[in-house]
C-alpha cells in the first residue's frame, strides 16, 4: 500500500488510496526534492511506479536515491513545464493502468492557470485506470494552495511542507484514504538523514478509534486456554496478526515469541506498526521460550514494543502486566531506518584480544547505540596485580560472545562488554577469566565514553600474543604457616 513515508505520521495522515490524486505542497524546491525521494524509497519493491519531473530535478532525486529501498522499477519520464500542463494527452504513453505516478514539479507551472481543471481531467483518467499520482510541487505559490483548498472534491489529499513556528512543519488540509477522511493538523517535522520525521511523539489521540478493550493474540500467549472475554481475538499466525492490527488504533496486539522465531523477523513487524498505527497501539510480547538476551529485548522495545513479558511468567502474572498497560501512549521515539537501528544493536563480528586501534575502531562504531540512548555497553580498565603484566592475566580468558573485546594499553588491559548492564558486570568478568578476576587485577575503573580511545596509544595496530599457559606467571605464592603437630584433647560422648 502507497505511504508518504514521513515516520510518526499516522496511517490516517500518510496512507493513499490505490487510485486518485493527491498534492504536496512544499515552500522550497530543496523540500520538495528530499520529500519525493523519502515516497520513492517507501515504496514496496513490487510497485509499479513512474517518476516525472524536469531534468534537472530528476537528477537530484536518482543522485541520492538509496539504491536498495524503493520498487524493483521505476521508469522515469522527463518533462518540461509545458508538458505538465498537458499530462493528460500524455498519460496513454505511459502505461498508465495500475501504476503510481509521482510528479515534482514547481508550483509556478500552475501560476495563473486553472489548477482546478487540471487535476480535474488527470483525476477521471486515474480512476478510470485504477492508477494514483502524488503531485509534489516545490516553491511558494499559495494561489495555487488556496484553489485547491476549495476544490476538495477534486483531490483525495492537500498537505503542505512549510517553514514556520521556528521550524519546518507539516500542514495537512484534508487527507482521505481507506481509514476515513481527516481535516487540518499542523505538525512539527526534523529532518534526518532519511528524509523528514515527525518531530515529537504525537499527543495522545482524543479519539482512541472504539477499540481500546479488544486484545489480539496469537494463540500461544494463552497456553491453550479459550478467549478470555468477548474483547479477546485468538489469531493463528503471525500474518493473520499482523493484518488486523493494522486496522487498529488503541487496542492491545500480543505476541508469542517462541524458540526458534527470527528476532528480526519480529523487530520489523513492530517497528511497521508502530509507524502505520502510531503511538496509541499497545504491542506486547510474550517470550513462550528463554531466547531474550538484554540487547534482544532493547530491540524490539526500541522498535516500538510497550511491554516484554519474560519466560516463566504464570498466565495469571501474564494478564495482570497486560491489564497494567491499559490506557498507556507510547512515547519513546522510533527510528525512520530499520536497518540502521538494528544495525546499531547487533555486534560487529569481532571478539577476544584484539589491537589497541582495532579495539578503538570496533569500540567506536558500536557505541551508538549508547549515544541514542538505545543500549548499554560497559567499558572498563583493568590494572593487574603486582608482578603480573596485562598479557599474563589474559593468558587464561575465553570470549564466546561477539563484541566483547580487549586490548592492552602500557600497563593496564582495556575491556569492552557489548550489550552489558552495569549489574551484569561482575558475571560477565566470571565467564571470561578463568582464574579469580579479583586476584587478578588490583583494580577495577568503568568508563562513561568513548574519549580516551583518542590517545595516541590507540593507533597501535600489532595484535598483542598472551604467553602460553604453562609459561604464564602465576599469582604471588602466598607464605602458608609451617606445619606443626598439636594436641588434641577428646572428650567422652555424654560426659559432664
Amino acid at each position: 500500500m502507497p505511504l508518504l513515508a514521513i515516520s510518526g505520521l499516522g496511517a490516517e495522515s500518510s496512507q493513499l488510496h490505490v487510485q486518485g490524486l493527491y498534492w504536496l505542497a512544499c515552500d522550497t524546491a530543496e523540500d520538495a526534492t528530499v520529500l519525493c525521494r523519502q515516497v520513492v524509497e517507501g515504496l514496496p519493491g513490487c510497485t509499479r511506479a513512474s517518476l516525472i519531473a524536469d531534468a534537472q530535478a530528476m537528477g537530484d532525486v536518482l543522485g541520492a536515491l538509496d539504491a536498495v529501498q524503493g520498487p524493483d522499477a521505476l521508469a522515469l519520464y522527463e518533462a518540461n513545464p509545458q508538458a505538465m500542463l498537458r499530462l493528460v494527452d500524455d498519460l496513454p504513453r505511459i502505461d498508465v493502468p495500475g501504476r503510481v505516478l509521482i510528479v515534482l514539479a514547481p508550483a509556478d507551472v500552475w501560476d495563473g492557470g486553472k489548477v482546478e481543471g487540471w487535476c480535474n481531467a488527470l483525476r477521471t483518467v486515474l480512476m478510470a485506470e485504477a492508477a494514483l499520482m502524488l503531485v509534489i510541487s516545490g516553491g511558494q505559490c499559495a494561489g495555487v494552495v488556496e484553489r485547491l483548498r476549495a476544490f476538495n472534491q477534486g483531490v483525495d489529499g492537500l498537505a503542505q511542507v512549510y517553514r514556520g513556528k521556528g521550524g519546518v512543519r507539516y500542514l495537512q488540509h484534508f487527507w482521505s484514504n481507506a481509514l476515513g477522511k481527516v481535516g487540518t493538523r499542523d505538525i512539527k517535522l526534523v529532518r534526518l538523514d532519511a528524509g523528514f520525521a515527525v518531530a515529537a511523539s504525537p499527543q495522545a489521540p482524543t479519539d482512541t478509534g472504539g477499540d481500546e478493550l479488544l486484545c489480539l493474540a496469537q494463540r500461544p500467549v494463552l497456553e491453550g486456554a479459550p478467549a478470555f472475554s468477548e474483547h479477546w481475538q485468538v489469531c493463528e499466525s503471525l500474518d493473520e496478526l499482523t493484518d488486523k492490527a493494522g486496522r487498529a488504533v488503541s487496542a492491545t496486539v500480543i505476541f508469542a515469541m517462541e524458540g526458534g522465531q527470527r528476532l528480526d523477523t519480529l523487530a520489523r513487524q513492530l517497528h511497521h506498526l508502530r509507524q502505520l498505527r502510531g503511538n496509541a497501539l499497545k504491542l506486547v510480547v510474550r517470550e513462550m521460550a528463554p531466547t531474550l538476551r538484554y540487547q534482544d529485548e532493547q530491540l524490539l522495545l526500541a522498535c516500538g514494543a510497550t511491554q516484554i513479558v519474560p519466560f516463566g511468567a504464570s498466565l495469571s502474572r501474564f494478564l495482570t502486566l497486560v491489564e497494567s498497560i491499559q490506557g498507556y501512549v507510547w512515547r519513546r521515539h522510533l527510528p525512520t531506518d530499520f536497518d540502521a537501528l538494528l544495525a546499531r544493536l547487533r555486534p560487529l563480528a569481532i571478539c577476544g584480544l584484539v589491537a589497541p586501534g582495532a579495539f578503538a575502531e570496533a569500540v567506536q562504531t558500536m557505541w551508538h547505540g549508547v549515544r541514542n540512548g538505545e543500549i548499554v555497553h560497559q567499558l572498563l580498565v583493568l590494572r593487574p596485580a603486582p608482578g603480573l603484566t596485562p598479557l599474563q592475566a589474559c593468558s587464561r580468558t575465553v570470549f564466546r560472545r561477539d563484541g566483547d573485546i580487549a586490548c592492552v594499553v602500557g600497563d593496564v588491559l582495556f575491556l569492552f562488554l557489548f550489550a552489558c548492564r552495569s549489574e551484569g558486570v561482575e558475571q560477565a568478568l566470571d565467564h571470561i577469566f578463568q582464574l579469580s578476576w579479583k586476584e587478578l587485577f588490583i583494580s577495577q575503573e568503568v568508563l562513561a565514553g568513548v574519549d580516551s580511545l583518542a590517545a595516541p596509544a590507540f593507533l597501535d595496530d600489532n595484535v598483542p600474543q598472551p604467553p602460553r599457559i604453562d609459561a604464564a606467571a602465576q599469582l604471588p605464592a602466598r607464605e602458608r604457616p609451617a606445619l606443626a603437630p598439636r594436641r588434641v584433647a577428646l572428650a567422652k560422648w555424654g560426659a559432664v
